[in-house]
């Protein structure tokens, strides 16, 4: 059997469990910032920014989004899904992943999809005042 010293191996990585820490505050701090002024905002419904799709089958796509969740507005990822249901019936599904949910790469890679969040707002919340106007 291969001799490991994993105190030795583990040293290098450890040493950087303080950089580690103050990587995750400002990633925390950064989407408290984004989600309070989504807070400040006058929107009223879901709103949400497209960042992936399947070229194949664009009923399959997932979004970064400002929700209501459970009674409170929250940022999260949302996938939808074009698929049958138990009952063999075909209809779009969504799973959504709360931010404390995802994972650090996520959370730094969702940033840069921010500006498109607030772009898009503009033409969801003005859709959403049409639709109630007589």
């Amino acid at each position: 059997m291969v001799d490991l010293d994993l105190s030795a191996l583990s040293a290098p990585v450890e040493a950087l469990r303080g950089d580690v820490t103050e990587a995750y505050k400002r990633l925390d701090a950064r989407w408290e910032e984004v989600a309070e002024q989504l807070k400040k905002l006058p929107i009223p419904c879901t709103i949400g920014f497209k960042y992936g799709e399947n070229p194949n089958d664009p009923e399959d796509y997932d979004r970064l989004e400002w929700r209501k969740w459970r009674g409170e507005k929250a940022i999260c990822l949302a996938s939808y899904r074009w698929e049958r249901d138990p009952y063999g019936e075909w209809g779009t599904s969504c799973s959504v992943k709360l931010y404390d949910e995802w994972s650090a790469e996520q959370r730094l890679k969702m940033l840069e999809h921010v500006p498109g969040l607030f772009e898009s707002a503009v033409d969801q919340v003005r859709e959403f005042i049409k639709k109630t106007q007589v």
